[in-house]
């Protein structure tokens, strides 16, 4: 049986809305919905929340996640990236339990709305192809970036100079384009030997697991107006 754990980082700080990730929403602080999704899924041997701070440390207990270190502001600030949380985890992870885990599901506490079916279905899917370091989860970009043009002083240039059929990308039109997608954090996993024993959150072969946001009701809370909108899906 694989020994597959799911991480929840949740910082204390946040700039957008304060206190975000134990804000209320239908009664429940918004971490519970994440850690809620994972704890029904039998797949998943245990799941972790990884904070510096003592309040949510306490509430992400009560709702049943495991909470054994208050992370270390080094890695808490707003510079702080997702692989030297995850780095840190699995290091205190391997030390402490001295055992190895096959795969990390990465739950972002500010999407909350995640149906368990499809939860299911991305990790059998990675399970299926142990050859691959990561899933991540995307969904159709209405943006196309073969459109998208930089500065430089007062010179404009292509961020992407390439051609289709001899054609400038950039001056064709966006049905001759490729579709492009972009990642969305509805549930992303990671073989940690794959990926943070190499220093990576993805590694060098990423499986393409997409979703579609309106149908899935997918969300990442960052501002206010992300929050009505996500008060709208629950209530």
């Amino acid at each position: 049986m694989k020994n597959i754990i799911a991480l929840i980082p949740a910082r204390g700080g946040s700039k957008g809305i304060k206190n975000k990730n134990i804000l209320k929403i239908k009664n429940k602080p918004l971490i519970y919905y994440s850690i809620n999704s994972a704890k029904k899924i039998k797949l998943i041997n245990e799941v972790f929340v990884s904070t510096d701070s003592l309040n949510i440390k306490k509430i992400s207990e009560k709702y049943g996640a495991k909470v054994p270190f208050l992370r270390p502001k080094k890695y808490s600030g707003d510079k702080a990236t997702d692989l030297q949380v995850f780095v840190h985890f699995y290091k205190w992870y391997l030390k402490n339990y001295k055992k190895k885990i096959d795969l990390i599901i990465h739950f972002r506490a500010t999407s909350p709305i995640r149906r368990k079916k499809k939860l299911i279905e991305a990790i059998k899917s990675l399970i299926r192809n142990p050859s691959y370091s990561s899933l991540r989860s995307f969904s159709k970009s209405n943006f196309s970036p073969f459109k998208t043009w930089i500065k430089q002083n007062t010179r404009a240039k292509p961020l992407l100079n390439k051609k289709l059929n001899g054609k400038e990308m950039h001056s064709i039109g966006r049905q001759y384009l490729p579709q492009t997608y972009k990642h969305v954090g509805y549930i992303d996993i990671l073989n940690p030997e794959l990926t943070l024993k190499k220093n990576s959150m993805t590694g060098k072969k990423v499986y393409f697991f997409e979703i579609n946001e309106k149908k899935e009701k997918y969300i990442d809370l960052d501002t206010k107006e992300d929050l009505k909108i996500l008060k709208s899906f629950i209530w």
